[in-house]
């Protein structure tokens, strides 16, 4: 599997993984084979690039399955309508989502976000909240928190953004209050309420509403601002991933907590899977699976040795076991 650039997309290729439209809807399945009208379709959408399926490929797979980020931006969407509209929020109802997206992450062995966010669209609320409640979980996950503490970081992360739902110019300042204010009568606790009042605070005390520092800011509201960073940077391939490490890296000590921005990287991948790169050794291939804890060290897949030729089939370089290996560049378009 590897990812494409929506520019180089040919007619015959095969696509690697579902896209979804804004809505939550399916606009093409993984293992559709494309057509010029397929093409042309997804063209219209800003997606800057797609995974495409090599037939032998492993498969990228994100931290939770299809079903239930589907289920959970659906969901999402729905509970915030209803708030839009005016009607009360559905509580319970989000509880149950995020239920679902616990347990299966609290099922994994090791969990490592190895998956670039290619949407068909840009930012809305509903696919940012699921996104930042997913990466937060798997933050928590590598602290070591509870069952409960990650129900209420879940919950927080979740409802983090809901101020915008009442905030018509999109002040930035303004959306914080007025979303705790709607969750406060809403009958959220105390301290999912807090966690969200903080997640603007920055760990220079520079931030807003109440210029906190440090540890005066709430911990789940930590790993929310980390989760929030993250997503915003690298939704629909925005930068590089490893323009977002780095900007992560500058910024812990000074908008971020850099316990929390060290934990997170341990669970993130320089080079995701589908990434097209070449080796020092000038050999190049496909990145087929992240190591925990070593972002720059991947396990490639080698398509051509150091002569451009093709290479034997499934040879692979574990990076991790090979010191003097090590990642030159990415090849952004694909290989010749």
């Amino acid at each position: 599997m590897r990812i494409v650039p929506i520019t180089e997309l040919r007619p015959g290729m095969v696509l690697g993984r579902t896209i979804l439209g804004g809505g939550g809807q399916i606009l093409l399945r993984r293992g559709v084979t494309l057509t010029a009208g397929y093409i042309n379709f997804l063209q219209k959408y800003p997606l800057s690039a797609v995974y495409i399926s090599s037939g032998t490929d492993v498969v990228a797979e994100d931290v939770i399955s299809d079903e239930t980020r589907l289920a959970a931006i659906q969901g999402t969407r729905e509970m915030l309508n209803q708030v839009k509209r005016g009607a009360g929020l559905a509580v319970q109802k989000a509880n149950e989502l995020l239920l679902k997206v616990i347990d299966e992450l609290l099922l994994q062995d090791e969990i490592v976000i190895n998956l670039v966010d290619l949407r068909s669209f840009d930012e809305d609320l509903f696919h940012h909240s699921v996104n930042v409640a997913i990466l937060s979980l798997v933050l928590g996950i590598e602290n070591k928190y509870g069952q409960q503490k990650l129900k209420r970081l879940a919950q927080a992360a979740l409802l983090h953004d809901i101020g915008r739902l009442f905030s018509e110019d999109e002040n930035i300042y303004s959306h914080v209050n007025l979303g705790v204010d709607f969750l406060r009568q809403s009958g959220i606790s105390p301290s999912v309420l807090r966690a969200i009042l903080h997640h603007h605070e920055r760990w220079d005390g520079a931030g807003f509403p109440n210029r906190l520092r440090g540890e005066e800011i709430d911990e789940l509201a930590r790993a929310i601002q980390v989760a929030n960073a993250f997503d915003k940077l690298s939704a629909n391939n925005r930068y590089p991933m490893e323009e977002v490490i780095e900007y992560l890296m500058a910024e812990s000590g000074r908008e971020l907590e850099p316990l929390s921005v060290r934990n997170f990287l341990r669970c993130v991948s320089f080079y995701p899977v589908g990434t097209m790169v070449e080796l020092n050794t000038k050999e190049r291939g496909v990145v087929i699976k992240a190591n925990k804890g070593f972002p720059t060290r991947p396990v490639v897949r080698i398509e051509r040795d150091m002569f451009g030729k093709r290479a034997e089939p499934g040879y692979t370089v574990n990076l991790l076991e090979r010191p003097t290996y090590f990642v030159k560049r990415k090849l952004e378009a694909g290989m010749d």
